[in-house]
């Protein structure tokens, strides 16, 4: 066979891109790769692994800090440049674990920008190939705010690479990034202001749950601004941000987190014209196939849930529905998402039209390690009121983002009220509660 031809041809090598080649090349069929940037994509690189990274430095910091405050341990704090060093020498290794792997299992990789010419034809450079099948995984970048002085924002890939911790630091946009940011840099020790145009933050997750948030965001000291937006940027002596509501502040920085928008125009004409869904990424069929015969979308180009477990199980499934035996799409339902604040904010499911439990729980040691008014544990089931099963649940508590796949899978297997109240968890612990005063409202 040719060296310009293959089974199918993958742009993008971040979550999506790669769980479709390596599970495509294992089922038999030859992959071309093609990546512009570095493996891993977003999630990797600039998204989920070096904000987690960071997330947990600042829960050390957040440990220490509170023990301190209770004269049991003495206050330190993070060295920000050694912390990014690390975290960077580790993404550098996991990025290498994916260059071996694709080359054990015969996958061709080839570094550039792609053009599409049709559905079977892609141009790199100045060689052009060929497939049977395309699949865009080109995943997307964060979206430019349209404002005045908008050439002094930064976004969430910036942040993602800093060197140094800014001392002051203003927000745009309260949805799960920037909710995460705000979190962590206040805990590793900056002054933050976080400004959201909707009535509350986390507008996306369960309202509930999402005030909890807002509130223990308020309790660490970051100012929280909602029904407010940015509407300027100015750059004189200082930094200054100049909202709709009239107040005006100063920061080291200014963050966009605004939204995302997905790498459709920079991949030619042919790809510009294809339907895309109101979210404005490519519409897709059940089967992933986009508007044009031959063509199919994973990953956040797509439209599906943008998260990186979703794009890492819609490339295993699309392989598998290519070049083996087919396989069953992920259900959107059953897909946990969770806010890494302090403690984490989680949730699965439906909260809509159902009877359920919600409470707090004080967590055994908060009144010996911390001085913190707020009650940081928090949880809500929502059964059926028919048939008393589980449609939903929000937590708020350390490991929520571990106990919220628990709930996934017991609503998955239609787990009733009676799940719960009959199971004993571990004394003491957050799951004996959450478990413990379970009980549908009749």
């Amino acid at each position: 066979m040719r060296n310009d031809t293959f089974d199918t041809i993958v742009i993008g090598a971040g979550s999506a891109g790669l769980a479709f080649a390596r599970t495509a090349a294992d089922l038999g069929a030859r992959v071309f790769l093609i990546e512009r940037d570095a493996l891993g994509g977003t999630c990797v690189n600039r998204g989920c692994v070096p904000k987690k990274i960071l997330w947990a430095a600042g829960r050390t910091a957040r440990s220490i800090a509170q023990a301190a405050d209770q004269g049991i341990a003495e206050s330190s704090s993070i060295n920000f440049p050694a912390l990014i060093r690390k975290r960077d020498a580790h993404i550098a290794d996991i990025r290498a674990s994916f260059a071996d792997q694709l080359t054990e299992k015969g996958v061709t990789v080839r570094r550039g920008e792609a053009t599409v010419c049709n559905a079977n034809t892609v141009v790199v450079g100045d060689k052009t190939y060929h497939a049977q099948h395309l699949v865009l995984a080109t995943g997307g970048r964060p979206t430019r705010m349209e404002i005045e002085g908008a050439e002094h924002l930064q976004n969430s890939d910036d942040v993602l690479s800093w060197k140094a911790r800014p001392e002051r630091l203003a927000i745009i946009g309260g949805g799960y990034i920037g909710c995460e940011f705000a979190a962590i840099f206040r805990a590793l020790g900056s002054e933050v202001t976080l400004i959201h145009n909707g009535p509350n933050i986390l507008d996306t997750f369960p309202k509930d749950l999402a005030l909890h948030a807002q509130s223990g965001l308020r309790e660490t000291g970051i100012s929280i601004q909602t029904n407010d937006s940015v509407t300027a940027i100015k750059r004189d002596d200082t930094l200054k941000y100049f909202c709709k509501s009239g107040r005006m502040g100063t920061a080291d920085v200014v963050v966009a987190a605004s939204g995302r928008s997905p790498n459709i125009d920079q991949l030619g004409e042919f790809v510009k014209a294809l339907k895309t869904a109101e979210s404005g990424a490519l519409a897709i069929s059940n089967q992933f196939q986009t508007s044009c015969a031959g063509v199919y979308a994973i990953g956040d180009v797509a439209d599906r849930l943008p998260l990186t477990p979703v794009a890492t199980a819609d490339g295993t499934t699309l392989a598998h529905m290519l070049h083996g035996q087919g396989a069953t799409v992920a259900n959107l339902d059953l897909v946990a998402t969770t806010a890494f604040v302090y403690p984490p904010a989680a949730f699965v499911g439906s909260t809509n039209n159902a009877k359920g439990k919600s409470g707090t729980v004080t967590p055994l040691a908060q009144n010996v390690l911390s001085q913190s008014s707020h009650d940081p544990d928090f949880y809500q089931l929502i059964f059926d009121g028919k048939n008393k099963t589980l449609t939903g649940a929000s937590i708020a508590a350390e490991g929520a983002e571990d106990l919220i796949a628990m709930a996934s899978a017991l609503i998955a297997a239609k787990a009733s009220a009676n799940a719960f109240t009959d199971a004993t968890p571990v004394h003491p612990s957050f799951a004996e509660e959450f478990f413990s005063n379970t009980q549908t409202q009749e």
